[in-house]
């Protein structure tokens, strides 16, 4: 149901998303939708959480205790930046078009605000990953690794949002040029060599 409610998003914006029309592509009934959903609230409500799973699944399968080097906290990052990515590829249109619209955006906005979403979430994981690697000794002990969090997050969310909203990706560096900066910063103490 909820890859139904995706396409009619995708399709038709979030204006003309309904219960009738998820129900029909799903191939169930419209008592359905209200029964795992209870309402079209509950049905955007879903789709965020479906949209957030690979941010959900990358938190989980973020552990410092197995880095040993510079290229395993790239690979988290390199990991990262595509999570953020898949996520915006569901996530962003939903936002936009919520905001052309005064009633979709309070709608939205309930959901968003109710459940909590928001850039702040993947900072905080973010820093509490940089802040595990610092007490690990990996990344340098004198970095504000709250203001690490929040430009590598920035910066991943600018790269996926970007030519969405400007259809344009000029002046957006690759991304590997992103992570060896933010790893520069970190202080990482490992050996550096490029794989991305």
């Amino acid at each position: 149901m909820l890859s139904s409610a995706l396409d009619v998003l995708r399709e038709r914006g979030v204006a003309r998303l309904t219960t009738r029309e998820v129900a029909s592509r799903a191939g169930v009934s419209e008592g359905s939708i209200f029964y795992h959903f209870r309402d079209r609230q509950g049905l955007l409500t879903a789709v965020f959480d479906e949209a957030l799973r690979p941010l959900f699944a990358f938190k989980n399968d973020m552990d410092p205790t197995v880095v040993g080097e510079l290229e395993d906290v790239r690979a988290v990052l390199e990991q990262y930046v595509a999570a953020v990515h898949t996520f915006l590829d569901d996530g962003l249109e939903l936002l936009v078009a919520a905001h052309g619209d005064a009633g979709l955006r309070d709608e939205v906005g309930a959901v968003v605000t109710a459940n909590d979403f928001g850039p702040h979430r993947g900072v905080a994981a973010m820093g509490e990953y940089f802040g595990a690697l610092q007490e690990a000794g990996i990344i340098a002990s004198d970095v504000d690794t709250g203001a690490a969090a929040y430009l590598m997050v920035s910066a991943t969310f600018l790269r996926s949002a970007q030519p969405k909203l400007f259809g344009h990706s000029h002046g957006i560096p690759p991304m590997s040029d992103v992570i060896d900066a933010v790893l520069r910063m970190l202080g990482a103490r490992a050996r550096e060599s490029r794989s991305v």
